[in-house]
């Protein structure tokens, strides 16, 4: 029965890698097709997002279903990213339970992507 617990945890383990700006977009660079995540809110967003990302707002009541629903492949990283990495890092959580294996977090948020001069899209 030990064993068979310590299977499933490994099992449903997910990888997630809380990184910097630079690492962020070097690997967003490096992945094809990237799963990118902002979860700000919709002002925000306009205000300048990463390019390709998929606006979905944490503040929203029905963010996990949001999430369930926008045909994200759970088998390939995402990554998640917000103001500052607060939200993110709440997020977190509600990823993992929808069963992303593989988690890039922009620790320091979109402040850090700016900071660093990174491109964004309006």
């Amino acid at each position: 029965m030990y064993a068979q617990t310590v299977y499933n945890a490994k099992k449903n383990t997910t990888a997630v890698r809380n990184v910097r700006a630079n690492d962020f977009y070097q690997a967003i660079k490096r992945t094809e097709n990237p799963q990118i995540i902002d979860i700000r809110t919709p002002q925000e967003y306009r205000q300048g997002h990463i390019k390709g990302a998929i606006l979905t707002n944490f503040y929203d009541r029905l963010f996990a279903q949001n999430i369930a629903n926008a045909n994200l492949n759970t088998s390939k990283p995402i990554f998640v990213y917000c103001r500052s990495g607060n939200r993110s890092s709440h997020a977190i959580p509600i990823f993992q339970k929808l069963g992303f294996k593989h988690i890039i977090h922009l620790v320091y948020g979109i402040n850090d992507w700016k900071a660093s001069q990174l491109p964004l899209e309006n």
